[in-house]
């Protein structure tokens, strides 16, 4: 299909919702056909997919030449807003404003506002929180140790902690790990299991805590106060709530669409709407993750938690039917 043919063909398509025949058939096209325009309306596909760090590589591919066209600022602006960038997103969706685009009918994602102004607003309303936050995190960040912990919890009082009722022991719970299952584990995670998770497998092999709650390090009145945590995942591959089981780690990322930065170890009340990870984008596979809380209708919105897992273990607390 020519590529003067292949834009008349792709309105059909987004029209019809059919995201993914825009992005093969652009992408099939040699690339010195590959327009300028054909490539914003592949960038609009896969915005429309969800894909949105995909979106913002190839925009970025012709952003020197084509950055002043508005469609290119409010795709643009699209994707950063979606990836929680919502500082940077504002100056695009201003920029697409003042080349003349206002009204829209394009919009990914859960909001569907139809005016760039609508999305401005947005922006505006989260920018100096998304700004706070990212600075927040990043002074944790710097400051925690990237030592492995050694934590054997030898001094942790687990008197109401675990919640050993029948189905816990069928689905979470796991014999005490040999060295070799933990290290089994750790090659199919593709990551070094932190000192102080492995001390606790070898003291209760994962499940389902009781009453457990985590408070929120940022405390502001427009973040959630405390998240609940429902279960720690053992080292069982033969229960289905474990790091390696059927409903391990993996699912979570795979089927769930949840971020490959770590290992899904907690699940929460809400059945796999938000989950609790070890997070090693900043340490490596082989380093010492913070703990992160990850919510899922958030569009995977990440709060840093915890320095290490020993020091989230040690920060789970216990809350009565009064909330107090």
């Amino acid at each position: 299909m020519s590529k003067e043919l292949l834009a008349e063909q792709i309105d059909g398509w987004h029209t019809a919702g059919e995201h993914n025949k825009i992005c093969e058939a652009v992408l099939a096209l040699p690339e010195q056909e590959q327009t300028d325009e054909l490539i914003c309306l592949l960038a609009r596909a896969m915005n429309n997919k969800d894909d949105f760090c995909g979106a913002l590589e190839v925009l970025d591919s012709i952003r020197d030449r084509y950055s002043d066209n508005p469609f290119f600022c409010v795709r643009y602006g699209f994707a950063l807003y979606q990836l929680h960038r919502e500082h940077e997103a504002l100056d695009w969706f201003r920029k697409a404003q003042a080349g003349g685009l206002e009204e829209i009918n394009e919009t990914p994602g859960t909001y569907h506002p139809k005016s760039i102004t609508k999305w401005i607003t947005f922006a505006e309303r989260w920018a100096p929180r998304r700004i706070e936050k990212n600075a927040f995190e990043a002074e944790h960040r710097i400051k925690r140790s990237r030592e492995p912990q050694h934590a054997d919890f030898t001094d942790f009082n687990f008197s109401g902690f675990w919640d050993d009722c029948d189905y816990s022991l069928e689905k979470y719970t796991g014999n005490t790990p040999a060295d070799t299952e933990i290290e089994e584990a750790e090659a199919v995670l593709g990551y070094r299991l932190p000192e102080s998770y492995k001390a606790l497998v070898r003291l209760h092999n994962g499940g389902l805590l009781l009453d457990k709650y985590f408070e929120n390090p940022l405390q502001r009145e427009w973040e959630p106060q405390i998240f609940g945590i429902s279960s720690i995942y053992g080292i069982s591959s033969d229960k289905m709530y474990s790091l390696t089981g059927d409903r391990g780690s993996r699912f979570w990322i795979t089927e769930w669409g949840y971020p490959d930065i770590g290992v899904a170890v907690c699940d929460c009340p809400s059945g796999g709407h938000d989950m609790i990870f070890l997070d090693y984008s900043d340490c490596g596979p082989e380093g010492e993750p913070c703990v992160v809380h990850i919510h899922q209708e958030g569009d995977y919105e990440r709060t840093y938690l915890a320095d290490n897992f020993e020091d989230f273990v040690r920060g789970l607390i216990s809350m009565g039917e009064d909330g107090e």
